[in-house]
């Protein structure tokens, strides 16, 4: 049986019709450049937890480096610091406390410390690179002479204590912040005499607590040595000389020990970094060397001659040298990862302009992983970096992230030129990242102006945007 036109209850001009799109629709607004804008931040924002994760990682390897360094350290010698000569003396004091209303007079045994009226210290440090593992510590041997005298008024200094000297007990003492890094039978010479051995330990006199350059805080520690001095020389003042070889790694310190304090010190090292609380006076570095000098007057120690207590003055006011590593690359990547967030949104910033003025949608997952590339940067630079240094890990990670993004980009948007456009905003951007890294003084003040650029280019290329409308996209050739 045949069914007539007019027994079909739809016509079939209104049967073939194509379905009429209604507008407004949801795939119609996510392609609205407004909605593509927040997509992006959000999509940037999400990209901060595999950023930090990857900021864990160089923190963990940071802290392994730490650990070997400890371990070489261990094997040779720490960060070493001079403290003294000192002439220590004990005083027999009475002292009164009360006790269930009583008053009860102890005699006790206190302590004064005379420092030499002048002190010379020269350091002859011979340094090299340890390596354990991927790790490398720089390590020294130093040669080291302390010359100087006790002035002839001790005395008259101890007669204005209170109490009464024992001279036959006075000894000299020098603290020595790690002791097993002594590699010589370590004497004095008193008077132009013979040497006169060390022995090891400072008896009840302790040295203050100090920070090293890993941070650190060392507890109150007794290392070092002590000689037992006649009476006869604490009576009329006498010369010394102590000459030790002596292991430690990374940093050498000297105190300001003698009421004038000259300090000289050379290397072959062309990375010294100088701290503390006095900086040298003179100083030359070369490429493969350096020396520096310090000079230290009395008042600019600010403590008397003499000091009451068990406790070695001055840990605070040392005059330091740190060998410093030529490339301290786990700073430089941790530098590297702050600025990591504002950098994924230029390059996003960049991609959505090309997207705007090419026609061609950029998918959010091309987003994601093109995000995910520049994260991966980050690895890459950390794991070269380890082997090759930072300069050359970041020449290869810049330019190995730049193609993959570049080549990507450029055949998502269906434009060659696309990509070579994107892939000089890369290379820009990471030489640009790289000069500030470089220069500590100027990183804010380079980071804003970067900051700015970027925000006012893109205001500009997206002046005359129609934020609701949806983006256009290329009808591919037939």
């Amino acid at each position: 049986m045949t069914t007539t036109e007019a027994d079909d209850p739809i016509p079939t001009s209104t049967r073939q019709m194509p379905p009429i799109e209604p507008r407004g629709n949801l795939a119609t607004f996510l392609r609205s450049p407004g909605v593509k804008f927040i997509m992006i931040g959000i999509i940037s924002v999400a990209l901060l937890v595999p950023l930090l994760l990857v900021w864990g990682l160089t923190e963990e390897r940071a802290q392994r480096a730490a650990d070997v360094s400890r371990r070489i350290a261990h094997g040779w010698g720490g960060d070493q610091a001079i403290n003294g000569p000192y002439l220590a003396v004990p005083f027999e004091v009475e002292r009164s406390r009360v006790m269930d209303s009583r008053t009860i007079v102890e005699r006790v045994t206190e302590w004064v410390l005379v420092m030499p009226e002048t002190l010379d210290v020269t350091a002859d440090l011979t340094a090299e690179e340890r390596k354990l593992s991927i790790y490398t510590l720089p390590v020294y041997n130093g040669a080291l002479m302390l010359k100087g005298r006790f002035a002839g008024n001790i005395l008259q200094d101890l007669a204005q204590l209170d109490g009464t000297p024992q001279l036959d007990r006075a000894f000299l003492v020098l603290n020595i912040n790690d002791i097993t890094g002594i590699r010589s039978d370590a004497g004095v010479k008193i008077d132009n005499g013979v040497v006169r051995p060390f022995d090891p330990g400072m008896r009840q006199i302790s040295a203050m607590a100090s920070t090293g350059t890993d941070g650190y805080a060392s507890p109150q520690t007794s290392a070092g040595v002590h000689r037992i001095i006649e009476r006869p020389l604490v009576e009329n003042g006498f010369s010394f000389e102590i000459a030790l070889s002596l292991n430690g790694s990374r940093s050498f310190a000297v105190a300001p020990a003698g009421q004038t304090t000259s300090f000289s010190a050379r290397a072959n090292w062309p990375h010294p970094g100088f701290e503390g609380l006095f900086l040298p006076e003179e100083k030359t570095v070369t490429a493969s060397d350096f020396s520096a000098r310090w000079t230290i007057p009395y008042l600019a120690r600010g403590i008397d001659r003499v000091a009451t207590g068990p406790t070695l003055p001055l840990s605070g006011s040392m005059m330091s040298i740190n060998l410093v590593e030529p490339v301290q690359f786990y700073q430089v990547v941790s530098r590297t990862l702050k600025y990591s967030i504002g950098f994924i949104s230029l390059v996003f910033l960049a991609v959505f302009v090309v997207e705007l003025k090419g026609g061609r949608m950029v998918h959010w997952i091309q987003y994601v992983l093109t995000g995910l590339a520049l994260i991966v940067f980050y690895v890459l630079l950390l794991a070269l970096a380890e082997h090759t240094g930072f300069t050359i890990a970041y020449a290869v990670a810049s330019l190995a992230t730049t193609l993959l993004i570049a080549a990507y980009l450029g055949s998502a948007t269906g434009s060659r030129r696309n990509g070579l456009s994107l892939g000089a905003v890369l290379l820009s951007a990471y030489g640009i990242m790289y000069l500030v890294l470089r220069e500590d003084e100027y990183a804010l003040l380079a980071g804003a102006l970067i900051s700015f650029v970027t925000i006012a280019a893109t205001m500009y290329a997206t002046r005359r945007v129609e934020w609701s409308a949806p983006v256009p996209q290329a009808v591919p050739a037939r």
